[in-house]
């Protein structure tokens, strides 16, 4: 029997397609393992050890170092040679099974621990440096005009502060910050809250009426109140990390930055010593009723 020429055409042109589909799933998938081995590179690991965690996450139980190697196509004295900092650094446990040992990841979020240690780790390091260290000392100082510029200012800061930072406000113009912000003020307090920035809020007494039905709304911000705190103020001050914000809300609006760990550092000072002395007017939504 004789097939005819445009039968056999047709036939390889499905099996070039077939061909052609495996050819970009293989590409694909050899893709995403390289992003994933950079992604640990980047997060400090090296290329070996990168791999040999990924083949056993995707593994899922114990296996030997023989294995290993076999399926991370690495020599075996890599594998062996990665394993010990894996071990140490919580990403693998060994597990002895008679007089061998077998190899099995711990789950992803341990690297989200050693990011968390790592961070306090650099903070106390930075601490210690900044005993006699002469450099870092320098201020950096900008003014923002108008509210569309403020506006920015804070978008920007509120998308790139780290999770659970602290913001310490002293007030008194409240209603002047949330009329600059404008439209722009429920999404700012919604990333906020995402972020878990905790804000602690130093006022005088006559605006308590403005936050008891705003508190039940954040679980994220804490209040004391001053009787002698000045009334109708127009201005604010703001302490984040390594910066002080002065905010005017005259016509038109200013916003001044001070950046400097050590002026942050003596402004939540004195703010702290305002806390205290406010101790017994806190408002929090923990406490609240609403």
């Amino acid at each position: 029997m004789t097939v005819k020429k445009s039968s056999t055409n047709k036939i390889d042109q499905k099996l070039a397609k077939v061909s052609k589909k495996v050819d970009i799933k293989v590409d694909e998938t050899v893709n995403e393992a390289s992003r994933r081995v950079q992604m640990l590179k980047s997060f400090g690991l090296s290329d070996h050890e990168s791999r040999v965690y990924i083949y056993l996450l995707e593994r899922g139980s114990a296996v030997g170092g023989s294995k290993i190697a076999l399926g991370t196509e690495l020599h075996r004295q890599y594998v062996y040679l990665a394993l010990p900092k894996l071990i140490e650094l919580n990403l693998v446990e060994e597990v002895a099974v008679g007089k061998l040992s077998k190899y099995k990841a711990r789950a992803p979020q341990e690297i989200e621990k050693i990011a968390k240690r790592r961070a306090i780790e650099a903070e106390d390091i930075v601490r210690e440096l900044q005993k006699f260290s002469k450099v870092g000392h320098e201020q950096d100082f900008e003014i923002y005009v108008g509210a569309e510029a403020i506006q920015k200012y804070e978008y920007e800061w509120v998308m790139s502060v780290k999770e659970k930072e602290n913001q310490y406000i002293i007030g008194g113009n409240t209603v002047g910050f949330a009329e600059m912000m404008g439209d722009t003020l429920n999404e700012y307090l919604v990333n906020e809250t995402r972020k878990y920035v905790t804000t602690y809020y130093l006022g005088g007494i006559n605006e308590k009426d403005f936050y008891v039905p705003y508190i039940s709304n954040r679980i994220d911000l804490k209040m004391r109140f001053l009787k002698q705190f000045p009334q109708n103020m127009v201005s604010h001050m703001v302490i984040r990390r390594g910066s002080v914000l002065f905010y005017s809300f005259l016509k038109p609006e200013l916003l001044y930055v001070i950046r400097s760990q050590i002026v942050a550092k003596n402004y939540e000072d004195f703010f702290m010593m305002l806390w205290d002395m406010a101790g017994g007017e806190e408002m929090s939504t923990e406490k609240s009723t609403l």
